[in-house]
């Protein structure tokens, strides 16, 4: 009887060990599954990043930053939760879609400095992956602000093109556009001079939307944004100032044309 207990009791510790082993080698698998969907993961989004960013579809974009949410917010890391939050914060920039160049931008790169920093501390395997998105996502930050720069260029100097045509040969409505476009862009700016500006703007407008306006008072608005604009473009960035400068000049020109 003693002989038959102890060999049951063997054959019950090996059944638990064997139970041991499998249950060991299956979490050794799920780890092995898990870092290795994290790396098809971050393949995708290097391949991703690596294109054009231009020409990413909207709906892609939104797909993309949603299926690295999905993935990062149950993380129990505080840096990654950090990382999601601010993915959260991207897509909702790119939903609204009124977001500047600028605000979508210095979300990209920040993303791209927490993931960096995140790749220090993360597994061999995705450690240099990572480092790589991480500095990826802060370049395309900075493509999509000088890319927005370049735009807001080239807006300048279309409208510069315009004044040199003349103001008197300015439609009104196309004006007035013009002027609802330039208003939305600097009155979002931390810069003084440009609020100073963008205020100007608004009574241009307003002084445009008279039935009876005189060129008298269009002529003073458009002066006295002329020393406005040239004032500001002394602190503009490189590449700015000239363009500005030259657009200062114009509307204190086109102002005295008015009064003749």
């Amino acid at each position: 009887m003693a002989s038959q207990a102890q060999s049951k009791s063997k054959q019950s510790d090996a059944s638990k060990e064997d139970t041991s082993k499998k249950s060991s080698q299956s979490n050794g698998n799920s780890t092995k599954n898990d870092s290795g969907d994290l790396s098809q993961k971050i393949e995708s989004l290097q391949s991703a990043l690596n294109s054009d960013l231009s020409q990413l579809d909207g709906e892609a974009a939104l797909g993309l930053v949603d299926e690295w949410y999905d993935f990062l917010h149950k993380a129990k890391e505080p840096e990654v939760k950090e990382i999601a939050t601010h993915l959260k914060q991207l897509k909702q920039l790119l939903k609204g879609g009124k977001a500047t160049g600028h605000e979508i931008s210095e979300v990209l790169m920040e993303i791209g400095e927490q993931t960096s920093n995140f790749a220090a501390d993360a597994e061999k395997e995705v450690k240099a992956p990572l480092r790589q998105v991480g500095k990826q996502l802060s370049k395309a930050g900075n493509s999509v602000a000088k890319a927005e720069e370049h735009e807001q260029i080239e807006e300048i100097e279309s409208l510069t093109e315009v004044l040199e045509d003349g103001v008197a040969e300015v439609e009104k409505d196309a004006a007035t556009s013009s002027i609802d476009t330039w208003y939305n862009l600097l009155n979002k700016s931390d810069d003084e001079n440009f609020k100073e500006i963008a205020s100007g703007l608004k009574e241009l407008k307003q002084a445009l939307k008279q039935k009876n306006a005189k060129p008298a008072d269009i002529s003073s608005v458009l002066s006295k944004l002329g020393e406005q604009t040239v004032a500001a473009a002394h602190d503009a960035k490189r590449g700015f100032k000239g363009p500005i400068q030259r657009l200062g000049k114009l509307l204190s020109k086109s102002a005295k044309s008015l009064e003749e």
